[in-house]
């Protein structure tokens, strides 16, 4: 005797889902379930006319409009109709709605689907850096693309931005706070501009920011430490540098006290941009791929003091002939020295919660002005600070170019004295 099926019950079909390939669900005296790759679930009825040698399937109606127990009657009607000789009324019509409905329902989960993945927290915060990036300098990129790879995207990638929540980042937020302070402030900025590409995209209303001003924990502000009031620490880390055992980090840390130029700016240096003979360095605002290499994207060039040309002539015997003045160290990815490694330099040397190499800055700003009198819209335009206007930039430019050569080589001078442990003189500006 054939096997019996085993009645389904509505636990089964309500549960039954989508797979790779169509399949069915016997329920017994002909009938069962069809269940389509995209999940479309139809009632179909076996039956055979008087002299027919084959069955002839039916669909007789689509779960859950019609329920299991009135499947089962039409069912038994079709066996009725057809011992009498009449076929199902409308089987082939019916075939072919229900080919119809299910074309017409994959096509819209399909477009579902594809408007889901692109309101989805990764994908938003894909855009959101591809449409950034052109503005900013190239490790403004590198630090935003790190936060959101690396913290963000792992915890709230799947997120649908049209209707995240701030309770959905807040515990993000607090999570990075406990292990990394300084990113955590950048991740709540980043997702804050984020969820307002999402709104300006469509996928959210204008009122919906996010409320995350709060959502930190209280903790010191976050300026980049920096000796700016002790002459004897700011001669202990010139002095570190100096004995530092690798020759080119020791270099680029040394570049940079001297120039007080950013870290990655330093690290990236070519020779193109830097005159030996004129003691000259014109740093392009701009990279090749035209993200800003400049943070303000605007060409600018410094002179280099004696000390700082001793350095690089130092380097030019290293890598003369190549493109970039401090080239890369071991298991570094980066065709030129990564910026990390002189953080990293500093901190192993024990200066981590006091000095940075971006510090350098903080030190020029503070100490040239209390200790070397120079003139604070002078520090302004060494600082390359971003100026209110093109013709203030222009002025600055200009005005400031001598007198930001004769700053730099007493700044650097400064350096030397409190390496040898002399303190500089207040001197006050007239």
């Amino acid at each position: 005797m054939p096997r019996l099926a085993k009645p389904l019950t509505e636990l089964q079909i309500s549960k039954a889902r989508a797979k790779a390939k169509p399949y069915a669900l016997a329920d017994g005296n002909g009938l069962y379930l069809m269940v389509s790759t995209a999940g479309l679930k139809t009632w179909v009825v076996r039956y055979r006319l008087p002299g027919s040698a084959t069955a002839t399937p039916a669909t007789i109606g689509r779960y859950p409009a019609m329920t299991l127990a009135e499947a089962r009657v039409c069912a038994v009607q079709a066996k009725r109709d057809a011992a009498q000789g009449k076929g199902t009324a409308g089987t082939r019509k019916a075939q072919q709605v229900a080919a119809q409905a299910e074309t017409g329902e994959q096509e819209a989960e399909a477009a579902a689907s594809a408007e889901a993945e692109r309101a989805t927290f990764r994908a938003v915060s894909g855009r959101w850096l591809a449409e950034r990036r052109p503005g900013w300098a190239a490790e403004t990129y590198r630090k935003a693309r790190l936060v959101v790879d690396s913290y963000l995207v792992p915890k709230l990638g799947d997120a649908d931005m049209r209707t995240l929540e701030t309770k959905d980042v807040r515990p993000v937020l607090v999570e990075m706070a406990a292990k990394t302070p300084q990113l955590a402030r950048k991740a709540r900025q980043y997702v804050g501009s984020i969820v307002d590409h999402a709104i300006n995209e469509g996928l959210r209303p204008d009122e919906s920011a996010l409320r995350l001003a709060r959502s930190l924990p209280t903790f010191r502000s976050g300026h980049m430490p920096a000796v700016t009031d002790d002459e004897g620490k700011l001669g202990k880390v010139m002095r570190a540098i100096d004995a530092h055992g690798n020759r080119v980090v020791r270099a680029a840390l040394t570049l940079a006290a001297l120039t007080v130029m950013r870290s990655g700016v330093v690290a990236s240096a070519r020779w193109s941009e830097i005159d030996l003979v004129a003691g000259e360095w014109k740093i392009p605002g701009k990279e090749p791929d035209g993200s800003n290499r400049m943070k303000t994207g605007q060409d600018y060039s410094t002179s280099l003091p004696a000390q700082a040309l001793e350095v690089l002539r130092e380097m030019h015997a290293r890598s003369a002939g190549e493109e970039y003045v401090f080239p890369p160290q071991a298991r570094q990815n980066t065709p030129h020295l990564s910026r990390d490694a002189l953080s990293k330099a500093l901190r192993d040397m024990g200066f981590q919660g006091e000095h940075t190499t971006h510090g350098f800055r903080a030190s020029l700003r503070t100490l040239g002005r209390e200790r070397l009198g120079v003139d604070v819209d002078v520090l302004e335009a060494q600082l390359a600070h971003a100026p209110k206007d093109e013709v203030e930039a222009a002025y600055a430019r200009v005005k400031f170019k001598e007198q930001r050569r004769v700053v730099m080589q007493a700044w650097a001078d400064y350096l030397d004295k409190v390496k040898g442990g002399n303190v500089v003189e207040f001197k006050r500006k007239a």
